[in-house]
């Protein structure tokens, strides 16, 4: 059978289907193919890589034209095996509709949570409004409902600097929200004006607790260990994002996190104009997952936390797949020998000696990024 490509000699990691040894790919109109007689037009050489499926980076910033925050999104993560992203509240509903004119025609798979702030993360001088007094309810479930296609949820910043004393009182509006839109949310949980299980509690299963090792104020450490309610939320069907940023990472509490079981779902960036360009602290996805490896979390753990898993949460487990018949959305990486010191929001250091390098990413089909030297 002529097909596009053949993936040759490649470490194929794909979890949904328990694959782990070297196989070859093959992709044929925009889709995956048996690669058995497969009569390629091109031949890639993966040999000493990986293959898996395209990352989901499942809370990110990329409004660049409506945001201060917000990055590009093809040309910051195609370079990085990314071909999936969420984008995690940069518009409301005052900007949604210019948000998604920049972003649904993109050939980066572009989803978001809608902000319960009606200006959503426009500017970088000031924090959302998150009084619910101000909350557009009626216009939120509008849009919920008409741009289901892209729209998943809501989301509030659920800080005690941005609450003015209001406690948990704007998540819970939220919440009752999303109730009657039947959509999951996320709550960044950076400095919470309550204590983590609190917070936690007044989640349902398929939310997503955002920055689950922040280390500011109250954390999921206490007294020296876990908190032992947060391991009942997980398994109740809370999402536990890792969701790095620059102001949302303690090795202290991720370590001790790590040492004690409480893994994260889902490993993300919270990647924007603040964060993309800062060494050490988060850079890019592949980035971030390289310093879960330095953590000593096995390749496979830290690969379903950005494939499978956040494929799971959108509800499109097909995603984090190469399933034949699926969308060849495909990353080929290589693991490098490099000595890297990686940096968390306290200063605090750790150092990695391999780095996670995307070779070539493949998206729908089409080779939109390779390395000059690959």
């Amino acid at each position: 059978m002529k097909v596009d490509y053949l993936i040759q000699k490649g470490h194929v990691i794909d979890d949904y289907q328990g694959i782990d040894d070297v196989r070859d790919i093959a992709v044929r109109n925009g889709k995956i193919v048996s690669a058995d007689a497969a009569e390629p037009v091109y031949t890639i050489d993966a040999s000493g890589c990986i293959v898996t499926p395209g990352f989901i980076d499942y809370h990110c910033h990329v409004g660049i034209r409506i945001s201060d925050l917000g990055v590009d999104g093809e040309t910051t993560y195609f370079p990085t095996g990314v071909t999936t992203v969420v984008d995690a509240g940069t518009s409301g509903t005052a900007n949604y509709e210019a948000f998604r004119q920049e972003t649904v025609h993109s050939r980066l798979r572009v989803k978001a949570y809608l902000n319960v702030c009606p200006a959503g993360l426009v500017t970088t001088g000031y924090h959302e409004n998150i009084n619910p007094a101000v909350f557009q309810r009626d216009k939120i479930l509008r849009y919920l409902e008409k741009y289901s296609d892209q729209l998943l949820g809501l989301k509030v910043r659920q800080s005690a600097e941005l609450t003015e004393g209001r406690g948990l009182e704007p998540m819970k509006a939220m919440l009752e929200i999303a109730e009657e839109a039947g959509c999951p949310v996320v709550v960044h949980t950076t400095n919470p004006p309550a204590r983590p299980e609190e917070l936690a509690r007044l989640l349902r299963k398929g939310d997503v607790y955002a920055h689950v090792y922040q280390g500011k104020g109250e954390t999921v450490i206490r007294d020296g260990h876990v908190i032992p309610e947060m391991f009942d939320h997980q398994k109740r069907g809370v999402i536990f994002d890792a969701a790095n940023g620059v102001n949302h990472f303690s090795f202290d509490v991720a370590m001790k996190c790590l040492e004690e079981g409480f893994i994260p779902d889902i490993i993300s960036t919270d990647l924007s104009s603040k964060s993309v360009f800062i060494p050490g602290k988060v850079f890019s996805l592949s980035a971030v997952l390289s310093k879960y490896l330095a953590l000593g979390m096995p390749l496979s753990d830290v690969l379903r936390c950005a494939i499978r898993n956040p494929a799971r949460a959108l509800g499109q487990e097909e995603l984090g797949s190469l399933c034949e018949g699926t969308s060849a959305d495909i990353a080929i990486h290589r693991l490098v020998d490099r000595p890297t010191i990686f940096t968390d929001t306290f200063g605090k250091q750790v150092k990695g000696k391999q780095l996670l390098r995307t070779e070539l990413t493949m998206k729908e089909g089409s080779v939109v990024f390779r390395q000059i030297d690959f």
